[in-house]
């Protein structure tokens, strides 16, 4: 089976093709919600947020112009639908979702030390994004954890390419700086 263009389901959709639609959906569920939870911090609230997005990426569809990528389009929809909701809440803004240790079995973590070393590198990563302003941490987000170039993210946040680019270069630095210092606390409690 040959995998459809965005562009042609978008231009099937708008043909009257509704279930087209549905494919969409599928190939960017995944993308949508991890954004919208790395932002949100909230499980819950993210499916919200991924509903509330899908819904006005289907309403706006015939807005969709073709200047840039549609998943670049989308991306752009769900980060203001994120932001929207945090300025709503005033909520401090937190970097990826938790992982679920419900479903692993009680000596995990003593059969596997290196999952446990790669887990608190993890966690310690999430807090330092914690630390970070909302942009710097969607452009870590939308660059390391969704694969999105410069250019794709300049026109989701509406920054230019280079400002991307330096705010990137900024934020390594400033992960950087906290990281260290969390391990130097680390060392000294321990």
């Amino acid at each position: 089976m040959v995998k459809e263009s965005d562009i042609h389901l978008v231009e099937m959709i708008l043909a009257g093709n509704r279930d087209s639609f549905s494919l969409l959906v599928d190939r960017y569920k995944d993308m949508v919600f991890t954004l919208s939870v790395g932002l949100l911090q909230n499980r819950e609230e993210a499916e919200e947020v991924a509903q509330d997005a899908f819904l006005k990426v289907f309403k706006a569809l015939p807005k969709f112009k073709q200047k840039a990528k549609f998943s670049t389009w989308m991306y752009r929809i769900v980060y203001n639908e994120c932001i929207s909701r945090l300025r709503r809440k005033k909520a401090k803004l937190v970097s990826i979702e938790d992982v679920s240790y419900q479903e692993l079995p009680d000596d995990f973590e003593e059969n596997n030390p290196e999952w446990v070393q790669k887990e608190v590198r993890e966690k310690t990563l999430k807090e330092a994004l914690q630390d970070l302003p909302e942009q710097d941490k969607t452009i870590v987000l939308l660059y390391y954890y969704e694969n999105c170039q410069v250019e794709d993210i300049s026109k989701i946040l509406d920054l230019s390419p280079s400002n991307v680019k330096t705010k990137l270069f900024r934020t390594r630095k400033k992960l950087y700086t906290i990281l260290v210092g969390a391990k130097k606390k680390e060392l000294i409690d321990y």
